[in-house]
């Protein structure tokens, strides 16, 4: 099994080189750079490289997801053939999202909030994006932070620095134990593949059961769908 993951590794690094392919895996949702760095250090990258090609694979997309996934989404939600898939990510999303809500208690008035570029809300809102990110589990990277962060509405730039700020969080904790067992870092590539694999299973799973409560925008859980 080790042979194989460093005969994937070999062809990869053949066809494209060890940074490109790095950065592209750290790009894919769910594996992201918890699969691309033990990867990229199976390849014969150094951890600091590793780290620094997942990092700005996975970072470059960020402000592509905050500021086009949820619209994408919704729209999805508005047709046909797509409205069930649609519903059901923004139902996930948005329960992800609903813990850091119910967390963060407003400063103060709206019109004294305004007057001010950064309030406490926003800070723990950015704090609590940032420690989603941060940790290296399935569905808690950059494509899920990026959707949360645009469900919790603090603005393009303070969403950005949540994602990035737990982003290279992530990258350096998955850094450090490539590192520190990198005798082993191709089983840890199999693990997290794995792990990947049973994540998108599960998701299937879920998506075929789940049924809205109605077909006009609600998302089964009592939510509208908004932009």
């Amino acid at each position: 099994m080790d042979a194989i993951v460093q005969n994937i590794g070999d062809a990869m690094s053949n066809a494209l080189g060890a940074p490109l392919a790095v950065m592209l895996l750290s790009m894919i949702p769910i594996a992201e750079a918890r699969f691309a760095i033990p990867f990229g250090i199976g390849m014969g990258l150094d951890p600091a490289q590793a780290f620094g090609y997942a990092l700005l694979g996975s970072s470059l997309i960020a402000p592509i997801l905050i500021l086009t996934f949820i619209p994408i989404i919704n729209a999805l939600s508005r047709t046909k053939l797509f409205s069930k898939i649609g519903k059901f990510l923004y139902d996930k999303f948005e329960k992800k999202s609903r813990s850091l809500k119910n967390d963060i208690a407003e400063d103060a008035s709206p019109s004294a909030q305004k007057k001010r570029l950064v309030t406490k809300s926003d800070l723990k809102k950015i704090g609590g994006t940032a420690l989603f990110v941060a940790i290296p589990l399935p569905l808690t990277g950059v494509w899920t932070g990026s959707a949360v962060a645009s469900i919790l509405k603090i603005g393009f730039v303070k969403s950005l620095i949540g994602v990035i700020v737990g982003n290279v969080v992530a990258c350096g904790i998955i850094t450090l134990i490539s590192y520190l067992f990198k005798d082993y870092v191709n089983w840890i590539t199999l693990a997290f593949f794995a792990i990947a694999v049973v994540v998108v299973i599960v998701l299937t799973v879920k998506l075929i059961i789940y049924k809205p409560t109605d077909t006009n925008g609600d998302n089964g859980d009592g939510s509208s769908v908004k932009e």
